[in-house]
């Protein structure tokens, strides 16, 4: 590929000039007699007006769902007045003249917001309520004053704060949501009186910048951002086929986002960041793409079709009792308060896959239908390193998601290879760090990604490489196995296999291979709670009325049990402490560590055991362990040379 300055010092992008708009249009199709009319009487202000009227009949403003008595149009009347705001701060107030490169709340993240748009979806849901001209007149007003302000000839400016940040206004993600935001706006918006004929053209000039800029200079890298830009691309040619150059536009955008899904999700349909609000929103971009693709008349490829059944057969296996998604990388989930499902995070999603795809098994995840659901429970996304190993289907199930993945495309992941999530008989008890904010210069987003705030193992406390590989996975009746490695360190390696034995407690053993120097330790974090933690036992414990955990851990050499600091992140800007734990084995690899992971109803925790074998050397393929729990005795066991593994 070519680098983006030699494409763009060929191209010389200049933003085209309104008055030269109707140079790029073809208006012979239907609806646009008078248009075309005009335009042959070489009368640009008349083209417009009938273009504009064109427009309205072609988009219907329907009418409110609601009363406008009963909506609350807060946000919407703050934008009329320039005030913004975004994610967990407080408003900012812009003042009379727009500065678009204010950072007020020190995050890059809000700066890109109001790049993208956002303020024009709550400017159209007002106006569509009330018909109050101030909305529409507000999205003119403030959609001319950007438009003065960011041309292609400035595409490469750099911005005040991050000075790291160049061509930020015309950056992939920026272009194509920003085209999307006002296409969807575009509907309701020009039915008002300040949707003017001379609007119209100077906005339709501004689009046919932004497809200009794509064009000739997409991401051309695996990247959400590659497939976000695609959909923004793809919208405007839906929204506006008047475009002369809509087929062309159609035909690149269908072979560009071909190349992007499949490049950046796996063959078992997993996107490759790692972090579920990216699997979903490539997801959700892929499926518009190929409808506004289907009202064009264009099919995607099959096997373009295939890898998005395959990222909806993803969210069937991974959504957790409470139908929320992993918070592995930059993931959150909402906390869960209620017991009607149909307010539950993937309610929807899962619904909506079914009358998609046509097949019943989403929505009988959504809705809970035993009937359709399958016998096994459990499921391995190996090229993903992604794993999940339940004991039912329902909201008191046993469930541990495992994430142990190859190299992400983005830093959207984190470095905790090995981590995992706990949730057990109606609670989450070992919950993922959370990321907690994006802002790239934040300590407290570094703090949230070390590998020692995650359920893994360090070497001298510092953060591990991502070079996860699949080991085993077997499914059985009564048990699962899982084993993992990841190339943590230069001279570390970090195995970590995992039986769910009777589908009632795990079992940990964690193996460093190498010839590392340094102290490894090994990490849990629980949810924010009380702990009761015994040093002596080597054991730790929640203290919740319904449902726990207990820790336990022993090595081949002595360990130690020391609390640490933890941190629980849910949504963006919003976290609370937690308690965590780390167990620190004296002496240097190659060494075993065995942990019992005890989920369990009620406040009395049950006995539990397991021993490693005298005289067991770390990193060998076969292993057989002696564990015990609730009264039961079992031996567990793996062979990685034969692909066995065993729990009797």
């Amino acid at each position: 590929m070519e680098s983006e300055e030699s494409i763009d010092r060929d191209a010389k992008l200049k933003s085209l000039k309104p008055e030269d708009l109707l140079q790029k249009l073809d208006l012979n199709g239907s609806g646009l007699e008078r248009a075309w009319k005009e335009a042959e009487g070489g009368d640009r202000d008349r083209t417009l007006s009938a273009l504009l009227e064109h427009f309205r009949r072609k988009f219907p403003l329907p009418d409110s769902t609601e009363s406008p008595e009963k909506r609350n149009f807060g946000t919407a009347d703050k934008v009329v007045n320039h005030v913004l705001q975004w994610g967990p701060y407080e408003e900012a107030d812009y003042g009379p003249e727009m500065d678009w490169e204010w950072d007020p709340r020190g995050d890059i993240e809000w700066v890109a917001a109001v790049y993208r748009f956002y303020w024009a979806g709550p400017l159209a849901a007002a106006y569509q309520a009330t018909r109050d001209e101030k909305y529409a007149a507000s999205f003119v007003e403030l959609t001319t004053d950007w438009i003065s302000k960011h041309t292609l000839e400035d595409r490469q400016r750099v911005h005040p704060v991050y000075t790291y940040w160049r061509g930020y206004v015309w950056l992939d993600i920026q272009t194509g949501i920003r085209a999307t935001n006002i296409c969807s706006a575009f509907r309701t918006l020009v039915h008002a009186e300040a949707f003017t004929p001379e609007f119209l053209g100077i906005l339709m000039a501004s689009l046919y910048d932004h497809q200009v800029k794509t064009k000739l200079i997409p991401m051309n890298r695996v990247h959400n951002k590659a497939i976000f830009e695609q959909r923004g691309f793809i919208n405007i040619a839906h929204t506006f086929p008047e475009f002369s150059e809509t087929g062309e536009w159609l035909e690149l955008a269908l072979r560009r986002s071909t190349d992007v899904l499949l490049e950046q999700t796996t063959s078992d349909g997993v996107q490759r960041e790692w972090s579920y609000g990216y699997h979903q929103g490539v997801l959700r971009d892929a499926v518009e793409i190929r409808d506004r693709m289907a009202a064009a008349g264009v099919s995607v490829p099959e096997v373009y079709w295939d890898r998005v059944r395959k990222m909806y057969d993803y969210i069937h296996w991974i959504a957790t009792p409470d139908l929320g998604a992993p918070m592995f990388g930059d993931g959150s989930r909402p906390l869960v308060d209620s017991e009607d499902r149909s307010s539950w995070p993937l309610y929807s999603v899962l619904n909506e896959a079914t009358d998609l795809l046509g097949d019943p098994k989403y929505a009988a995840r959504a809705n809970l239908d035993r009937s359709v659901l399958p016998e096994q429970k459990s499921q391995a996304f190996a090229d993903a390193g992604m794993y999940v190993m339940r004991s039912d289907w329902g909201p008191e199930q046993i469930h541990l998601g495992l994430h142990c993945s190859p190299l992400a495309i983005s830093k959207h992941d984190q470095p905790d290879n090995g981590t995992f999530e706990l949730y057990a008989y109606g609670r989450w008890l070992m919950p993922d760090t959370g990321f907690y904010i994006y802002g790239q210069d934040s300590p407290d987003r570094e703090w949230h990604r070390q590998t020692r705030v995650h359920q893994t193992l360090t070497m001298d406390g510092k953060d591990s490489q991502d070079e996860g590989r699949h080991l085993l996975w077997i499914s059985e009746p009564t048990f699962d196995v899982v084993s993992v490695e990841n190339q943590s360190y230069e001279d570390l390696v970090h195995r970590r296999t995992i039986w769910f034995v009777d589908r009632l407690f795990y079992v940990i053993l964690d193996e460093c291979l190498g010839d590392a120097q340094g102290d490894l330790e090994l990490h849990y974090q629980f949810a924010p709670g009380e702990l009761k933690v015994d040093p002596g036992e080597g054991r730790a414990r929640t203290c919740f009325e319904d449902a726990n955990v207990m820790v336990t851990a022993t090595a081949d050499t002595n360990l130690t049990l020391t609390e640490e600091e933890g941190w629980f992140a849910w949504s963006y800007g919003h976290r609370k402490a937690r308690p965590a734990i780390r167990y620190g084995c004296e002496g240097a690899a190659p060494a075993s560590i065995l942990s019992l992971v005890v989920p369990y109803r009620g406040s009395n925790s049950p006995e539990a055991s397991g021993t490693i074998p005298p005289g067991y050397v770390a990193g060998s393929d076969r292993v057989e362990l002696e564990v015990s729990a609730f009264g039961k005795s079992y031996v567990v066991g793996r062979d990685l040379a034969s692909g066995e593994g065993w729990c009797k």
